[in-house]
């Protein structure tokens, strides 16, 4: 197939993420109801749209601090100073890309096709840093919640397409799971690639280059 754009997901697309949870537990034991929430939450999210990066995070806190009995200050705070910090330090101590993340990558920006990182969460530049990859690669980046809602809402897919001014049907969506990224890119015509979990010597898009 011809594709002009290849959006890649970002933990457990681009390295293996089985063993994240392990280590940011690790490094939150102590706010172990606020790690248990915002797992919850996001998932109570999936597949919605909230419109703007401020009222996606507003709704995640406020739904947070509901179960936790936290205030939202204090959750936001947990989750900008402390959560996602802990992600980034436990992938640059325990984890890398793929192998074939190093050759891919620059070999689509060579054929003139675009590529663009769109992930769940945010600290996105950190973490690919973290293991190993240059964030400037990439066309365009945005977490999904910036992008206005949670995987796999179609409105969050579709501001993907228009920043890399892509047609839907032009894009590979590639990532590690069907029901966030893979529903996410059939709902609004992208192509998907499910990408297996363990760190592979080679991935083939099944493109033309």
């Amino acid at each position: 197939m011809k594709i002009k754009a290849v959006i890649f997901d970002l933990d457990g697309t681009l390295y293996d993420n089985s063993r994240l949870p392990f280590y940011v537990i690790l490094r939150n034991i102590f706010y172990w109801r606020s790690l248990y929430a915002e797992r919850i939450c996001r998932h109570k999210m999936s597949g919605r749209y909230y419109g703007t990066k401020g009222a996606a995070y507003d709704e995640l806190f406020r739904r947070m601090s509901l179960m936790t009995g936290t205030s939202v200050e204090h959750v936001s705070k947990w989750y900008w100073g402390k959560y996602m910090p802990s992600q980034v330090k436990a992938l640059k101590a325990h984890m890398h890309a793929k192998p074939w993340v190093k050759d891919l990558l620059p070999a689509l920006r060579e054929k003139g096709i675009k590529i663009a990182c769109f992930s769940e969460y945010s600290f996105m530049k950190e973490k690919l840093r973290a293991i190993g990859v240059n964030p400037d690669i990439f066309d365009f980046m945005i977490d999904a919640p910036t992008a206005g809602g949670c995987k796999p809402c179609r409105k969050a897919f579709m501001y993907v397409a228009a920043k890399l001014d892509v047609h839907p049907a032009d894009i590979l969506m590639v990532g590690d799971r069907e029901d966030t990224d893979g529903a996410g890119a059939e709902s609004c015509g992208m192509n998907f690639l499910l990408v297996p979990k363990n760190d592979t010597e080679t991935l083939n898009l099944n493109i033309q280059l």
